[in-house]
């Protein structure tokens, strides 16, 4: 009481009585047998730090100190609480390392430590029963210091914005755009081969009724693969180069790396007054299929030509113009 100014809280009831019980002060919750159980003081004005005699209360449970004012560390007591399932200490101004005695809290289910101004490693730490709100700290960019909170265990991470997101959204787009892009290619020489082993006639089911330089679009720099001219092919090399650079460029900067600044909009909101966190992003379904009907309308035409491109350049034999409409197409 005294270490956390408790004559600077909101609501001090019962904890400077001289006869009252201890079960009867203000965010104390006991079981039958007079033990604590329950330490709910959030939001209450205290300030201070927190005394390392919590470690005394063996039968504790719940510890809910958010949205204050603590300042200094959090005691390595806190490892003695072998009963504790969950351990709220949020919206303050904690300082120091996560104290390794946490994880010995083998029946913890919730561990809210976000924004405060930890540093370090927090001990790796399974908790029970997890949900996207279970594990929060501040290992997201950018942080208060050079490099945030380290948290290979937590299921939110958080930035010193008080913008989160769940750590499951660290997908690696880089590598599914490479694994898509060659699943296209190598459909594109299925389709080449295809097209080889069918009978001639089928040609007329998928054939152009334009020239193949119309199929690609004659406004296209990819048409000059169509080309015979040398000078054409390497200016459609380097234009297609130069496309995958920049795109390289935008999956870097559009992939979730918590521990560094990125592009990436973070898509979850941690509240004061709530332990479970929401999302604020607009994406929905909904979003997504006209996205994708969008896309179809406008790019349908483009891959059906390039599809018959590709069909049809087995007519000139295995030859270099059978190559030339592949790239094309």
């Amino acid at each position: 009481y005294f270490e956390a100014k408790g004559q600077e809280w909101t609501n001090s009831t019962g904890w400077v009585g001289e006869y009252n019980s201890h079960c009867e002060w203000h965010g104390v919750e006991c079981n039958d047998e007079g033990q604590v159980i329950n330490l709910m003081l959030g939001n209450g004005g205290l300030s201070g730090r927190i005394s390392g005699a919590i470690g005394d209360l063996r039968m504790l449970q719940t510890v809910d100190l958010r949205d204050n004012d603590l300042k200094g560390s959090i005691p390595s007591e806190i490892g003695h609480l072998l009963n504790l399932t969950s351990l709220i200490l949020s919206f303050n101004e904690i300082t120091g390392t996560v104290p390794p005695g946490i994880a010995k809290l083998s029946n913890l289910e919730l561990l809210h430590l976000h924004d405060n101004r930890l540093q370090g490693t927090v001990p790796r730490l399974a908790l029970k029963g997890q949900t996207k709100s279970s594990f929060i700290s501040d290992c997201g960019s950018p942080s208060d210091f050079d490099f945030p909170l380290d948290c290979p265990d937590c299921t939110i991470c958080c930035n010193s914005q008080q913008e989160c997101d769940v750590t499951t959204a660290t997908k690696r787009f880089g590598v599914w755009a490479g694994v898509v892009m060659g699943l296209v290619f190598g459909f594109l020489c299925l389709v080449l081969l295809a097209s080889l082993l069918q009978r001639k006639g089928l040609y007329q089911c998928f054939s152009l009724k334009s020239d193949a330089y119309d199929a690609v679009g004659k406004d296209s720099v990819y048409c000059f693969f169509l080309s015979n001219s040398i000078t054409a092919w390497v200016l459609a090399i380097v234009v297609l180069v130069a496309q995958v650079i920049c795109f390289t460029v935008y999956i870097d900067g559009a992939t979730l790396v918590f521990d560094s600044d990125k592009d990436w909009v973070y898509q979850y909101v941690c509240p004061r007054d709530n332990l479970a966190c929401r999302m604020t992003s607009d994406n929905g379904g909904l979003g997504w299929i006209f996205f994708a009907i969008f896309l179809a309308v406008h790019l349908l035409s483009d891959v059906v030509n390039g599809l018959k491109l590709v069909w049809n350049g087995p007519r000139y034999g295995l030859s270099w113009k059978t190559c030339q409409c592949l790239f094309g197409g």
